[in-house]
């Protein structure tokens, strides 16, 4: 993906500069894409956008109709022990999922306009099962980075962020401070970054992310605006039929709200970051700080992030920092186990496809240094939830390594 889109104040559109051609996209210039990736691009939106408008569709196909045809083989005594609660609370997560469902609906209406995708729904790609599961776990994250009940948990890892960022620059100094926020996903860290006084820039490559975060920025128009139901995917670690039936409302922050003395300061790219940051001459040594929540597992290569933090960072004179936070849990490892035992073509236009490298922390930590950085902080062991329902009997429990590292000054040969 190579459209660049922005947050101007004074404004409530994201303005994306959709077309692949257009001269005054920066990415455009230095990143070119051939036919066959521009139709794959194509196919990988209408897929994104069809799993959002389908939704609905699924969830009722898949959450409520294979239990209610469940109920109908069990015994006349089983059934009479499960009535009316089990066919009533059914009932609810039907009307529950309606209403995700025309949430979403009004994410695509917007999303398909200004990511130009084709008006005729028919030319659409089919969703698949695996994006059907990222919009399921797309509405937990909205609840995670757009709600208030979400804010605990944007506490432990956002928070941590913006006060090492407030303790490095007073308010006086925020505006001249570049701020580079990769894998932003829904915007929320970039945007509050921004709500800071910074100069706030996010990058994000999933579409999923990017059309459900054009909406939550550039379209609400007050606080509670939406209701969604995050928690009723999952009948497992449910301690009451109240709890998974939990109307939660969004945004607890309205973006519609910001605005602040500069022109703009707040903006959003789309695309692969190592694509975006490494192969564009304006972006090296050009931001204060980089910030990493979540991210650096989602690498292929985690050297090639490194890499590219490094040259993008101030790094002429020792005030580039890289403020980091989050577990290893390598989103590419499964791929790597499958892809060795699989003949690749040796054409294959992408090479990171089937690489996972997965490094334990303390060679990561080790080749950071290598890399030029000193750490000024690190902590490890942080317990950590993600998109986690607070009420739920289970939920995953990850520790986190949070630095703050500085990247020394670059020694150019005379």
């Amino acid at each position: 993906m190579s459209v660049r889109c922005a947050l101007y104040q004074g404004t409530t559109a994201m303005e994306l500069c959709a077309s692949m051609a257009a001269h005054d996209a920066p990415v455009e210039r230095h990143v070119h894409h051939t036919e066959a990736e521009e139709i794959l691009e194509q196919r990988a939106l209408t897929s994104t956008l069809n799993s959002l408008l389908v939704y609905g569709k699924a969830a009722h196909y898949n959450l409520t109709k294979p239990r209610l045809a469940a109920l109908s083989r069990l015994s006349e005594r089983h059934r009479e022990l499960l009535a009316p609660f089990y066919t009533e609370h059914l009932a609810a997560i039907d009307h529950a999922i309606d209403i995700n469902a025309e949430f979403l609906k009004l994410v695509v209406q917007y999303g398909a306009n200004e990511f130009e995708a084709p008006q005729d729904l028919r030319e659409w790609e089919g969703a698949t099962s695996l994006q059907l599961d990222q919009t399921r776990s797309s509405i937990k994250q909205v609840y995670r980075d757009w709600s208030a009940e979400g804010a605990a948990e944007r506490e432990g890892c956002y928070g941590r962020v913006i006060r090492e960022l407030n303790n490095l620059y007073s308010p006086e100094r925020r505006s001249d401070v570049r701020v580079l926020v990769p894998g932003a996903g829904l915007g929320r860290l970039a945007y509050d970054i921004a709500c800071e006084g910074y100069v706030s820039q996010g990058n994000e490559f999933s579409y999923h992310m990017l059309v459900l975060s054009n909406f939550l920025l550039n379209h609400t128009t007050s606080e509670s605006q939406f209701t969604i139901y995050p928690f009723l995917h999952s009948f497992s670690h449910t301690s009451t039929a109240t709890n998974q039936l939990r109307a939660i409302r969004i945004p607890d922050k309205c973006p519609a709200t910001f605005y602040t003395s500069t022109a703009s300061n707040f903006s959003f790219t789309a695309g692969s970051f190592a694509e975006i940051y490494a192969n564009i001459p304006d972006e090296a040594d050009k931001w204060d700080v980089i910030t990493t929540v979540f991210f650096l597992d989602t690498a292929h290569n985690v050297l090639e992030y490194i890499d590219v933090i490094s040259q993008a960072l101030k790094n002429s004179d020792g005030t580039g920092y890289w403020i980091n936070f989050g577990p290893l849990l390598y989103h590419f490892e499964e791929e790597q186990n499958f892809s060795s035992a699989v003949a690749r073509a040796p054409n294959d236009v992408d090479q990171q496809d089937g690489i996972s490298i997965e490094l334990p922390l303390d060679y990561l930590i080790s080749i950071v240094e290598k890399c030029g950085f000193v750490f000024e902080k690190l902590e490890t062991g942080i317990k950590t939830t993600y998109a986690a329902d607070e009420r739920a009997m289970g939920n995953w429990v990850f520790d986190s390594v949070f630095w703050v590292a500085r990247k020394m000054p670059t020694v150019h040969p005379h």
